[in-house]
């Protein structure tokens, strides 16, 4: 009798063990290239499913090794799941497709972009100080990226790619002026490609302010991956870990950027409220 009351409870604990059903999270990850913003975002979604395994039970990570644009992953968080994760840019358009989770992991730095430069324009930025000067050139952006309705209310004119590495060889040929890059892409980038992208550098006295936040956004369906995202990454910024992590990955570039003794051309992002974050300290404020 007593051997049959301890299956019993032994069964009843393994039945209670495995009570948790499995989130699986599957997450977009570049083909052919894996900078330090990739090794990043995957250490924070890795740690914070981590933090919220106690809470929320067991989950699978699984890396979906295609190319990738953000028009794809928008379209793949609602229909065809693929995927459904990603981190994005803040914006209405992918708040109305899935769900953010409202910590900026990059703590507001892609609102500071740096501008690489044909190394021939370089006496031609010299003579930009203010945003007015900055209308006269032109930008290459990818299409799909947030920043390009942003520059297009602005008045700025722009070159739309749809590949991401040919904006580089046509700024490498002067097809446009300046390829705007947050502060942990810029350098980074262009390393990566020095051997090939000989006529290419980081512009040494502009940044462009533009506030802007990246989320993690989640299929709008998938309940519990929300709500432990929602929990680890709260957990990850009350204990640290989150800027600890930022630090890790982007403190050297911030440094190199040497933001104070750069002019900053402000434009305007009314996507948010940006004072809400920046009493919260999620959202960095222009030095000048």
């Amino acid at each position: 009798m007593h051997l049959i009351k301890l299956i019993c409870v032994l069964f009843i604990l393994a039945i209670m063990n495995t009570s948790y059903a499995i989130d699986n999270i599957k997450m977009h990850k570049p083909i052919l290239r894996e900078d330090k913003r990739s090794l990043h975002k995957d250490e924070v979604i890795q740690r914070a499913l981590e933090i919220s395994e106690s809470n929320f039970g067991p989950f699978t990570l699984e890396f979906i090794n295609v190319d990738m644009t953000t028009i794809r992953a928008l379209h793949s968080l609602k229909v065809d799941k693929m995927i459904n994760v990603f981190i994005a840019a803040a914006s209405t358009e992918w708040n109305r497709v899935a769900t953010p989770i409202r910590i900026p992991i990059r703590f507001g730095q892609l609102s500071y972009r740096l501008l690489l430069i044909n190394k021939s324009n370089l006496e031609k930025f010299a003579l930009v100080n203010s945003f007015d000067d900055l209308k006269n050139l032109t930008a290459g952006v990818q299409q799909g990226w947030t920043i390009n309705s942003l520059l297009h209310k602005s008045n700025i004119e722009t070159v739309i790619g749809s590949n991401f590495e040919g904006l580089f060889l046509m700024l490498n040929k002067n097809r446009f002026d300046y390829f705007p890059r947050a502060i942990y892409e810029a350098y980074n980038e262009l390393d990566d490609r020095i051997s090939t992208l000989e006529n290419i550098m980081v512009e040494p006295t502009l940044a462009l302010y533009i506030p802007m936040v990246s989320y993690i956004y989640v299929s709008t369906d998938e309940l519990t991956i929300i709500k432990r995202f929602e929990y680890g990454l709260q957990m990850m910024l009350e204990n640290g870990e989150l800027k600890d992590l930022f630090n890790k990955y982007y403190k050297e570039d911030i440094d190199r950027a040497n933001l104070k003794d750069r002019k900053i051309i402000i434009i305007n992002n009314p996507y948010f409220d940006e004072q809400a974050l920046v009493e919260k300290k999620l959202l960095p404020i222009p030095s000048q």
